[in-house]
């Protein structure tokens, strides 16, 4: 069987984000099965040149199944042509989506709407938007969970008390839609309240009209930015924190790999609460939810934590518990269904 999977892999400049990662994951976990003829296109080498689509249709007319992994610009523009070829060579389309924007997006976009409703199957992050597209007659939609294609970490617990230091992460692009000023913010009540004991540091790549922004604020900061951490070093750096910093500002994040990683590493999270946040964060469990846009309440609660400190251990064993819901195997199960059965 010959697969393609048609998205934006960054390979070229070594992009690391939430669409990179899952569309690598994706290609990754297929690559696990030896009965197929796996093939992929990055859609980042469009930027190189367009004359690439001409090497793009010579693999969509070769495809037995075509799994495409589009955001925003790619799912506008490629989506015709790509559902065009796979419909006239009557070959398996399949969108992959990333992030919880699909709905609005397709609001206003009735041909792209007929287009996926006509294709093989669309699969989603939360359950929310899959609810939500069957609401409007998606009759192929499905919930595809956002894993990673890893034999988890093994993780010691170890208890937290108020004599030792604590270590708060923020693991995400670093963009103030993010939430990354708050981190800022946050420090400051730390040191009015007299709190020593807490550190805050900051992993990935940076926002390129927020680096200038971004340098000042660190200058006048105890806060540390160490840089982008290579996928297979995440899990064995993470487990050195306590609790991840996830503020975000996108009301409509899908699943964020941010949360996946943290719960992996056992690290409980708090996170604002975005749009499907009550899906992947048991609030009091496996981390704590804050409402959105209130970085009052958002600071507040992690000073609370910080001065109850012992709260963490039972956190972090949850966190641990949860992961499993994001495994490989669940993954591959869906994708197993979507090649071998008609």
């Amino acid at each position: 069987m010959k697969v393609l999977v048609l998205g934006y892999f960054g390979y070229k400049t070594n992009q690391i984000d939430g669409q990179t990662i899952r569309t690598r994951s994706i290609y990754n976990l297929l690559k696990e099965d030896s009965n197929l003829n796996l093939y992929f296109f990055d859609t980042q080498s469009f930027q190189e040149s367009k004359l690439r689509i001409f090497k793009l249709i010579k693999l969509l007319v070769s495809a037995d199944v075509v799994f495409n992994i589009s955001a925003h610009r790619n799912l506008k523009y490629l989506l015709p042509l790509v559902f065009l070829i796979t419909k006239v060579t009557n070959k398996k389309l399949n969108y992959i989506a990333v992030g919880g924007w699909l709905f609005e997006f397709l609001k206003n976009k009735p041909i792209h709407r007929y287009m996926l409703k006509k294709i093989n199957g669309v699969y989603v992050q939360t359950d929310n938007l899959r609810l939500t597209l069957k609401s409007v007659n998606f009759k192929n939609v499905y919930l595809l969970n956002n894993f990673r294609p890893l034999q988890f970490p093994k993780v010691n617990v170890v208890k937290n008390n108020k004599s030792e230091t604590i270590k708060l992460v923020f693991m995400a692009r670093v963009h103030p839609l993010k939430g990354v000023n708050l981190l800022f913010k946050l420090e400051e009540e730390i040191n009015k309240a007299g709190i020593e004991n807490v550190f805050i540091e900051i992993y990935g790549p940076i926002f390129k009209g927020y680096e200038d922004e971004f340098i000042s604020k660190l200058k006048n900061s105890k806060i540390e930015y160490r840089g982008i951490l290579n996928p297979a070093e995440i899990y064995d750096v993470l487990q050195k924190y306590d609790l991840m910093l996830f503020p975000t500002k996108y009301y409509t994040e899908g699943f964020p790999g941010t949360i996946l990683d943290a719960y992996i590493s056992g690290l409980p999270v708090i996170a604002t609460k975005w749009l499907n946040a009550e899906e992947f964060i048991e609030h009091g469990k496996t981390g704590f939810i804050v409402p959105f846009d209130d970085e009052e309440a958002f600071i507040q609660q992690v000073i609370d934590i910080v001065n109850n400190p012992e709260i963490i251990t039972k956190l972090k064993e949850a966190a641990l518990l949860k992961r499993e819901e994001y495994s490989a195997d669940s993954a591959w199960n869906i994708l197993r269904s979507v090649l071998y059965n008609a």
